[in-house]
């Protein structure tokens, strides 16, 4: 009887050590993971970066010289001369108008990139663009501060030519307005003479279109 209490007693002892050997090594094991915790370091999420495209934007000016020359090449050919002329004026951005302001009215351009311009203003038809042709024409004076030389019909010609892009402008009212500011503005007969005949026009085409509409309402009651 006491030889089977000691067993029990000496399996309980062994019993007990082997737990406190467990915990002990459980409590080691939790110390090492908080350190091993404690030591990472929680990046921030990485943002993606930019791309940014390091092609240089060509500046609209040397657009512009590059395709006068090309357009000279095929003025046998209307309509491929229309169809770059209408890309390029497409491609022209408010600040761009200034440049091709300084174009025309400087007179030691060459004649071609000038009248080109005057194009591409036209075709713009906008109200920059619109602007630009007005103060042309109604400048007596070459971005060099001098008089713009009368006995060149030249110029006369591409001031001429800057008038009829006013009068395409789509907004009609707009377009009579400009013509009649510079119908004040200018003392060149020839110019006047023009100014007054697309003021003409379009007062014509304005009473046509309101008959025009006037029948059509006058049809659409009855």
């Amino acid at each position: 009887m006491k030889n089977s209490h000691a067993l029990f007693f000496i399996g309980l002892a062994v019993i007990v050590m082997f737990l406190t050997l467990d915990l002990t090594k459980r409590s080691q094991t939790r110390g090492i993971i908080r350190d091993i915790q404690s030591t990472v370091v929680v990046k921030a999420p990485v943002k993606p970066v930019a791309v940014v495209s390091t092609t240089p934007q060509v500046p609209f000016i040397d657009k512009f010289k590059k395709e006068a020359v090309q357009i000279a090449k095929i003025q046998t050919n209307p309509d491929e001369a229309d169809a770059r002329i209408k890309k390029l004026a497409n491609q022209m951005r408010p600040q761009d108008v200034d440049s091709m302001y300084e174009v025309i009215s400087n007179d030691k351009i060459n004649g071609d990139q000038r009248a080109l311009a005057v194009e591409l203003l036209s075709v713009k038809n906008d109200t920059t663009s619109l602007m630009a042709l007005q103060n042309f024409v109604a400048n007596n004076k070459n971005i060099n501060g001098k008089q713009w030389d009368r006995k060149k019909e030249f110029e006369t010609v591409l001031r001429a030519q800057a008038v009829e892009g006013i009068s395409t402008y789509p907004q009609r009212e707009i377009a009579l307005s400009t013509l009649n500011y510079l119908q004040h503005k200018v003392d060149n007969m020839f110019l006047a003479e023009r100014i007054g005949r697309a003021t003409t026009e379009l007062t014509i085409q304005g009473r046509t279109q309101r008959q025009q509409d006037e029948e059509a309402l006058r049809k659409l009651v009855e």
